[in-house]
C-alpha cells in the first residue's frame, strides 16, 4: 500500500500547529491512511507539537492506517520519553525505511549514554556536582559563607 510523505520543517509549536493540523487532517480522510512525516528539519517542538503528532497517529489508527515518523531531529527525539503516546509512533531513521516499514531502519529507545535534547517547555534543572553548592574561598585562603565575607577573627 502506498503512503503519503510530508516534510515538516522549522517550528512545530502552538503558533504553527493551527496551520499544519488541517493539512494533516485532510490526509487522514482516506480509508487506511498511511502517512510518513519527515521531521528531520523540525528545529523546535513544544507540547502542542508533540500532542499534534500523537493525535494524528491516533486518528490514523482509528481509520485502520498509521503514522510513521522519519529521521527525527533532536527536537522531536526529546519528546519520545516525555510525551505520553510518542513512544507508540513508529519512528524510522530514514524516509525510505519509513516508506517500506523496514524493521532494520526502525529506531528504538535512545542509548543510555545518549542524553536527549532538553524540551523547550521545561527549564533546565539546576544541579550542583555534589548535590549542594560549594563554598567559595577568597584569595587570602579563608573560607567565606554564601551569605557574605567571613567575620574577623578575634
Amino acid at each position: 500500500m502506498s503512503a503519503v510523505v510530508l516534510a515538516l520543517h522549522g517550528l512545530l509549536v502552538e503558533g504553527t500547529v493551527a496551520t499544519i493540523e488541517p493539512v494533516l487532517e485532510g490526509l487522514l480522510v482516506a480509508d487506511e491512511p498511511r502517512l510518513v512525516l519527515d521531521v528531520s528539519q523540525v528545529t523546535v517542538c513544544d507540547t502542542t507539537g508533540a500532542a499534534l503528532l500523537v493525535s494524528v497517529a491516533g486518528r490514523a489508527r482509528e481509520r485502520g492506517g498509521e503514522l510513521r515518523l522519519a529521521a527525527p531531529s533532536p527536537a522531536i527525539r526529546s519528546w519520545f520519553t516525555v510525551a505520553p503516546g510518542m513512544s507508540g509512533i513508529a519512528t524510522f531513521a530514514t524516509v525510505e525505511g519509513a516508506l517500506e516499514a523496514d524493521p532494520h531502519d526502525l529506531l528504538g529507545e535512545p542509548a543510555p549514554r545518549e542524553r536527549p535534547a532538553e524540551c523547550v517547555d521545561e527549564p533546565p534543572a539546576r544541579t550542583f556536582p555534589h548535590g549542594r553548592p560549594r563554598w567559595r574561598v577568597n584569595p587570602s585562603g579563608r573560607a567565606r559563607s554564601r551569605r557574605g565575607p567571613a567575620s574577623p577573627r578575634r
